[in-house]
């Protein structure tokens, strides 16, 4: 019998639907996975409140013959609310998230950590509604429940507010009339020997694979590795520049400089009083600061504890150090992410609103330099920062670093409060490191340009 999860799998890769049966300790969860399941968990628990008073179908810990004859019991009892509501038809087992009767009629809704449906989610509600409608359930409607982005935390997490739902009925009828087929073939799959499907993009949509280690082992998959891994680097010489443009920019934004970067962290489910789902919360940023072309760079920082909402600690000490000199030079940035964290503050901390404006007007994009005015072929796609230096910075490098990428600064923010004392520190400096790195290389690019 194929459960939900297990038909979803099977529409993504068939090699991973046979490995999740037979071979489920290649199973590779990486902590941010580890963190979604358990964000997903606790969603799920805390949808529960949004239609109260239901009961809870399951008897163990897992949908099974138990939960579907405890299921069909609560409907003969009358219960109008059944959490994990479980059913079986066509050699296909799911649980639903959330059973409840609207007006007299059942309407189905599956709990999703995002802030909107996607369509995975809409091929989910299509196999849920497949399997119970066979089961001899009639369903009104079926929706899928998600965070309300515009709902703001203010004490205690109110689920009536944090949650929103959407009905993907007429969306997912597209899906219905290939049920059938894809659940003989799924099984199918499961009377062979292990399938032979090569590694490519679905291996990353719409998630990443929790069997991508296993796979890149294998023989089959060496050859593809090894393409990828000697594709030819694009070239680094310029093959554009607009001289005007450039010496422009420079005019218009003369030292004194600095150079700012935030490191930011998302919550699904909002971790601070004053926050959305999925906002953007800074938690660390890197300040440079230099007087003329002639001077030594200055450098400033912030990181918070990983426990205290940082963004006041880090208003105040921002403006502090931006304030500093009485010069008030303008504050290069790389892409407008700054600028609207900037404003995301005013709105959330308006007290600062005054300090903060000033500082936006100071903010200026060095990344319009190679967007526009610069070009190589290894930027004509993408202008990232880590593309952009080795044209002009080959020396500096963030290979030398324990953090390389910014998402791992995030991570390791996350697990923060979980380290021993030791533990903290280095990674305090390595999340210091990495920062540091960001604005230090961005001022360098502008003394380049300048010199």
């Amino acid at each position: 019998m194929l459960s939900k999860s297990r038909y979803l799998k099977g529409l993504k890769c068939t090699k991973a639907l046979w490995l999740n049966k037979f071979k489920k300790e290649e199973v590779f969860y990486s902590d941010s996975t580890k963190r979604v399941f358990s964000q997903g968990n606790t969603a799920g628990d805390l949808a529960q409140q949004y239609f109260d008073g239901g009961q809870l179908a399951l008897v163990s810990n897992y949908p099974d013959s138990k939960a579907i004859a405890r299921t069909k019991q609560l409907i003969d009892e009358g219960e109008t609310t059944i959490y994990e509501a479980t059913f079986a038809a066509e050699s296909t087992l799911v649980a639903l998230d959330m059973l409840h009767k609207i007006d007299g009629k059942w309407h189905a809704f599956e709990v999703k950590s995002t802030n909107s449906v996607k369509e995975e989610h809409v091929r989910d509600a299509a196999i849920q509604y497949f399997v119970m409608t066979n089961a001899g359930i009639e369903i009104e409607d079926i929706s899928i429940m998600h965070f309300d982005n515009m709902y703001v935390r203010n004490g205690d997490i109110n689920p009536k507010e944090l949650f929103t739902y959407e009905s993907v009925f007429s969306r997912m009828q597209s899906y219905l009339p290939e049920i059938p087929e894809n659940i003989a073939a799924f099984l199918e799959v499961y009377q062979q020997d292990e399938p032979t499907v090569l590694i490519g993009n679905h291996c990353e949509k719409p998630y990443a694979c929790e069997f991508a280690n296993y796979c890149h082992q294998l023989t089959e998959n060496q050859e593809i590795l090894e393409e990828r891994a000697n594709q030819p680097k694009l070239g680094t010489d310029i093959i554009y520049k607009n001289e005007e443009g450039v010496q422009q920019f420079l005019n218009e934004n003369p030292f004194p400089i600095y150079s700012l970067d935030f490191e930011s962290a998302q919550y699904g489910i909002p971790e601070y009083n004053n926050s959305r789902p999925y906002q953007q919360i800074p938690f660390q940023y890197s300040l440079h600061y230099q007087k003329d072309v002639n001077s030594e760079p200055e450098h400033f920082e912030f990181l918070g504890n990983g426990i205290d909402d940082p963004r006041e600690d880090l208003i105040i000490q921002l403006i502090k150090n931006l304030n500093h000199k009485a010069d008030n030079g303008k504050i290069l940035m790389y892409s407008s992410f700054e600028k609207t964290m900037l404003t995301n503050f005013i709105r959330d901390f308006p007290k600062y609103e005054e300090d903060l404006e000033s500082i936006k007007e100071r903010l200026i994009d060095l990344g319009v330099i190679f967007r526009n005015y610069i070009k190589t072929e290894a930027t004509q796609k993408t202008w990232s920062l880590k593309v952009v230096l080795p044209t002009y910075l080959p020396h500096l490098s963030y290979q030398d670093l324990e953090i390389q990428q910014g998402m791992a600064t995030v991570e390791v923010y996350k697990g923060f409060a979980n380290l021993s004392p030791v533990e903290k520190e280095e990674a305090r400096k390595n999340m210091l490191a990495y920062c540091k790195l960001d604005t230090f290389a961005v001022l360098e690019l502008y003394n380049t340009l300048y010199k």
